[in-house]
Parts: C-alpha cells; sequence; structure tokens
C-alpha cells in the first residue's frame, strides 16, 4: 500500500506542481504587454504599446470589459487604451453598455449644441457617466470632435438607460412615423404603448406589470412592419433597430424571457454594417463580452449557482459577436491582486492565494499590464475577472487576454454632477467645494 502512496505522491509533485509552481511566470513574462501607469501619465505611451498594433492586426472590434462596474483604475485603465487604440491604431467609434436609442440621440443634441458631458449623462448609463474618473473621457472625446479625427459615441444596450428615453423617445418616434400615416399614433394600440413607455421611463415597475406590456411587444411588430414597408429615409433602419430593442426589453420584463444579450449583440451588428469601414471599442461588462461562456465554472457553489449555472444555459453577447466575427473581435477581461471596488462603500478585495492567476501575475515588475491567452497554458488556475470571484475554468476559454491592475481603487461618485442628472435624487448630497 505505501507503494501506490509514494507513487502517488510522485505523480502529484511532477503533475500536480502545475497550478502552484513559481516557475510558471517565466514562459509570460515576454508575453506580457506593459501599459505603465494610468492615472498620472494616460496619454504617455510606453515602447510596449507598439506591441499592441501587431496584436490587433485585421481586429475590427476590441471588447473591453470589467469585473462588476464598480472599479476605478479599471475605467482609467481603460481610458488609456481608447486613446492608443483611437490616435495610433483608427478605432473611431466607442460603444457602451448603454441605450442604442439615447446615446444615437445624444449625439443628435451634442451637434445642436448640448453640452457634451451632460449628453453623455443623460445616455450613458450612470455608473459610468457620473463617475469623476469619467470626466476625462468625457474631455478626450469633445477634443476629438475638434481635431477632424473624432471618437464617435453609440450605445449597443436594448435597455434605456438615461434620461434622453424619458424626454424625446416617444416624441420622436411620433414624429417619424406621422411621416408615413399619421393614424398610427391615433389608435388604442399606441395609447397603451405610450402609456407603459411612461411607466418604463419613469421606474414605475409594478404599474407597468399591471398594464399588460406583453400586448405592446406584438404592437411593436406591427410598427416594424409599417416602417419596414414604408422605408422613406435611412432612418428607417434606425427606428427599426430601436423598436426591437424594446420589444425585448418589455418581453424581458414581463415574459421573463433573456433576450437581452441576444438584442445587444444584434445592435453592435446593426452599428458595425451601418459604420462597415469604422473601427470599434466596446465598454461594458465582461460578463456581456464573454465567448463560450457556457464554459463558466465559478468556484463558490453558490455563486455558481446564482451566476454560473446562467452562464451554462443563456448564451452571452460575445458569444453572438464572436461566431460573427471570429478573429475580427478580440476579448479582454480585468482583474486586480489587491486594493478595493464597489459603487458605494469599497469593498476589500482579498489577497489572492498561491494557485490563482492574480497570485502568478502579481511576480510581475509591472502594475498594470496586458496579457494575451492565446497559446498560454494557465490550466488550473482559478481568476476572479467576474465580479471578483473566482472562476474555475481557464480564462483562455472565454476571452482573449487579461488586463492586471496591481492595485485598484474604487469609482468617486461625482455629487454635484450626479444631481444635476438627477434632481429628484433624495439620497445623495451636493458637494462643497472650495473657493
Amino acid at each position: 500500500m505505501m507503494k501506490y502512496i509514494n507513487i502517488g505522491l510522485l505523480l502529484i509533485t511532477c503533475f500536480g506542481i502545475k497550478a502552484q509552481g513559481g516557475n510558471d511566470f517565466k514562459p509570460l513574462k515576454d508575453k506580457i504587454i506593459n501599459l505603465g501607469k494610468v492615472i498620472e501619465d494616460n496619454e504617455q505611451f510606453g515602447e510596449e504599446y507598439k506591441n499592441l498594433d501587431l496584436l490587433l492586426k485585421d481586429v475590427d472590434i476590441v471588447m473591453l470589459g470589467e469585473q462588476s462596474h464598480g472599479e476605478a483604475t479599471t475605467y482609467q485603465t481603460k481610458i488609456k487604451l481608447i486613446k492608443y487604440l483611437h490616435q495610433k491604431l483608427d478605432f473611431d467609434i466607442l460603444v457602451f453598455e448603454s441605450g442604442f436609442y439615447e446615446c444615437h440621440k445624444a449625439l443628435d443634441l451634442i451637434a445642436q449644441g448640448k453640452d457634451r458631458r451632460d449628453a453623455m449623462g443623460e445616455s450613458v448609463t450612470f455608473v459610468w457617466s457620473t463617475m469623476k474618473e469619467f470626466k476625462p473621457l468625457v474631455e478626450y472625446i469633445e477634443s476629438s470632435s475638434n481635431s477632424g479625427n473624432q471618437l464617435k459615441v453609440l450605445g449597443f444596450d436594448n435597455q434605456f438607460t438615461g434620461k434622453l428615453s424619458k424626454e424625446y423617445f416617444i416624441s420622436d418616434l411620433s414624429q417619424y412615423l406621422n411621416k408615413i400615416d399619421v393614424s398610427i399614433v391615433q389608435t388604442k394600440e399606441w395609447q397603451h404603448f405610450t402609456e407603459n413607455c411612461s411607466h418604463l421611463t419613469n421606474y414605475e415597475t409594478k404599474q407597468l406589470k399591471r398594464n399588460h406590456p406583453e400586448l405592446d411587444t406584438i404592437y411593436i411588430n406591427h410598427l416594424i412592419n409599417e416602417i419596414n414597408n414604408a422605408s422613406i429615409d435611412p432612418l428607417s433602419g434606425f427606428w427599426v433597430q430601436s423598436l426591437k430593442s424594446l420589444k425585448y426589453f418589455l418581453s424581458d420584463i414581463s415574459l421573463k424571457t433573456d433576450k437581452r444579450d441576444q438584442q445587444m449583440a444584434d445592435n453592435l451588428i446593426w452599428i458595425k454594417e451601418n459604420f462597415p469601414e469604422s473601427k470599434i471599442i466596446c465598454w461594458g461588462a465582461t460578463s456581456h463580452f464573454l465567448y463560450n461562456s457556457m464554459e463558466v465554472r465559478m468556484r463558490n457553489p453558490i455563486v455558481q449557482l446564482l451566476g454560473g449555472s446562467y452562464y451554462k444555459k443563456q448564451p452571452m453577447m460575445g458569444n453572438y459577436i464572436k461566431t460573427k466575427y471570429d478573429s475580427k473581435v478580440f476579448t479582454i477581461g480585468f482583474t486586480a491582486y489587491k486594493g478595493k471596488y464597489g459603487l458605494t462603500r469599497g469593498k476589500k478585495l482579498r489577497r489572492p492565494r498561491k494557485g490563482t492567476l492574480e497570485w502568478l501575475l502579481s511576480k510581475s515588475e509591472h502594475n498594470n499590464f496586458l496579457l494575451p491567452l492565446k497559446n498560454i497554458n494557465i490550466k488550473g488556475y482559478k481568476s476572479r475577472p467576474l465580479g471578483n470571484f473566482y472562476m474555475k475554468n481557464d480564462a483562455g476559454q472565454v476571452m482573449d487576454a487579461i488586463i492586471f491592475n496591481r492595485t485598484m481603487k474604487p469609482p468617486k461618485l461625482d455629487h454635484n454632477f450626479f444631481l444635476k442628472m438627477h434632481p429628484e435624487n433624495k439620497y445623495v448630497k451636493p458637494e462643497v467645494t472650495e473657493q
């Protein structure tokens, strides 16, 4: 018996050491792309950034994920990458996980003279647009519009995410439909539809559910047919896409259909096909950008039950995009070694244990870097790019690269700007600024 035990221990020593050995970092060292400082030197691109040129050669869509919508250092890293992609690699559209309609409307209003930060605050979801760390990106986009090399901002989310939908959606849609047939907006079905849109944009979920929103999903099909049959101008495609987005937004609420990721992918495909010569950067949650998402296995059984099982049965946006564009799309996740995260009270990140990807990557001399995952052997290393919870599967199964930040900081709410966007809020207090 002891003979077999000794043989077993020898096998574990020889083969099991792969997930624990410090020497595993050596093969990764030459693959790392150092991103330098992501706050102080946000436009200082070191020599290593040129490695991105080869890595992203022939790539048309770069998807920049994030762990949980509560990581400021991730935001700052993405902003630096966006600047490089825009300035050096000719990426010219930035698409947020924010309302398809609202972000398009914001472009129109900015062209008419509306302040860019206000317009983005009313279209891009507040978890980004009202944070202090986001403001430098708005300023950069504004400067790009004056330079002749504009970075266009759009949205791919099928949900309403900003105030612009409340203020303009129904009036814009009715104005468009009046060009087709004025009788369309004089029916009981239209009245019912507008009532539920009002409930939706005012976050009146109980009233919405009681008012049979499933009927509106059928009515939306009728509106789409009316627009398709008329095809009066180039805006018809935009309105069809906006209505499809709304249809599945309502359907997910009333019929529990889980169509959001599919429709977000459809919206991004629509954007790409309408701007075929453009190169696109996507900003959103890593959980939506994953491909092969059915391979995700979370370490914590409760997290697996609540989230991991969802990935097994529900294709994520990234699955559809990767299937459509294959090597033309490059998906990047994020992880961190230490620090805090969260939108309200900062939650402390636990120091990674030996045998995790974060532990392995911490052996680098660099504090912020990108690791391409193709042809990299990290099997057996748990990592936490999803909500800062550990997943057991190889990160390279579901993304093309991962960015490591040694120290994570939570975002800081710009109280005064938030209150400007949401004056009805009773919980956020204004900041007193020193004279």
